[in-house]
């Protein structure tokens, strides 16, 4: 229900997207359990698009699995925010801003669903819920960074993550030409995480690093999980997609799809995982070898040495 100029999705009311049915997606969830599940992420696009999304949530909270809720807020009516907060279930409540105010936001989403994140937020801070805030900022938006984390820190259970638009998602060749400008370049990463960390310290625990990272904060990545036999479940997440593709990566051009979830999400552990598994480990090693000596966007960095070294 917005067209973000730097969206990786393809999307929109716009666009025709082949959806899942209800019964498919509760069977995914029905899977997901059994197969000891902990933890659901209900995404999108905009997940209050879909007319039966409360039914899902009703499923998910009858099987008792905590999930968080994304939305950029432009359609959480009063109603359907208390109906939102009425699950025990709900773990987090997931949003993002575009800008310091109303313009600067509405000029990226090309709505204006400002003033309803602001109203979400405030209304889940009175309820005790906890709301995670992605502020996602355009070159010229920069400099206001510390100006909106003045404004979200007000909200006493808002964690914050600052993100550069650093590279366009799914575009037309004219969509792509009109919206490079947004582009925050590589050479000013480093400002930017800098920027960052002095928020850091200024707000103890209330802002999250961002997605673009320094070489200690790749190794630390790495080495938390370095042990894990299934090690790419833990680096990120199973993505289940509109189509029913299922992926562990959360960037679109990731070339490791496998199986339709139409059928199963039951991931066999054989030869072709093991195999993914060790790509991912050599990718993230070149990710940290290329972070000695500059700031380095993660996932899309990863994604692409996955791509360099399965060619």
């Amino acid at each position: 229900n917005q067209h973000c100029k730097h969206c990786y999705l393809d999307g929109g009311v716009h666009n025709d997207v082949a959806e899942m049915s209800t019964e498919q997606i509760k069977k995914i969830i029905k899977e997901f359990k059994e197969q000891d599940g902990r933890y659901l992420i209900i995404t999108g696009g905009e997940p209050i698009m879909r007319t039966d999304i409360f039914e899902i949530l009703d499923y998910i909270e009858s099987l008792e699995i905590p999930f968080s809720f994304a939305s950029n807020s432009l359609a959480m009516t009063p109603k359907r925010l208390e109906k939102l907060e009425t699950y025990t279930c709900l773990d987090l409540y997931f949003t993002s801003i575009l800008g310091a105010d109303v313009a600067k936001h509405r000029s990226i989403a090309e709505k204006d669903s400002y003033d309803n994140v602001f109203e979400a937020l405030s209304f889940f801070e009175k309820k005790g819920v906890s709301t995670y805030v992605q502020v996602t900022l355009a070159k010229d938006f920069v400099d206001d960074m510390e100006q909106i984390a003045e404004k979200l820190m007000e909200i006493e259970n808002c964690i914050v993550k600052f993100t550069p638009i650093g590279t366009l998602g799914v575009k037309s060749d004219k969509e792509m030409e009109e919206n490079k400008h947004l582009l925050v370049p590589q050479e000013e990463f480093g400002e930017f995480h800098k920027r960052v960390s002095q928020l850091q310290k200024m707000y103890p625990d209330r802002i999250e690093d961002c997605n673009i990272q320094n070489y200690e904060q790749v190794y630390a990545m790495i080495e938390d999980y370095k042990e894990e036999k299934l090690y790419s479940m833990c680096y990120g997440f199973i993505a289940v997609r509109p189509d029913g593709d299922i992926s562990f990566s959360c960037n679109m051009e990731n070339p490791y799809t496998f199986g339709k979830a139409y059928e199963s999400i039951r991931v066999p552990i054989d030869e072709k995982l093991m195999d993914y598994i060790e790509l991912l480990k050599k990718a993230e090693q070149a990710t940290l070898e290329e972070a000695k000596t500059a700031i380095v966007e993660v996932d899309i960095t990863v994604d692409r040495y996955i791509r360099e070294l399965s060619n």
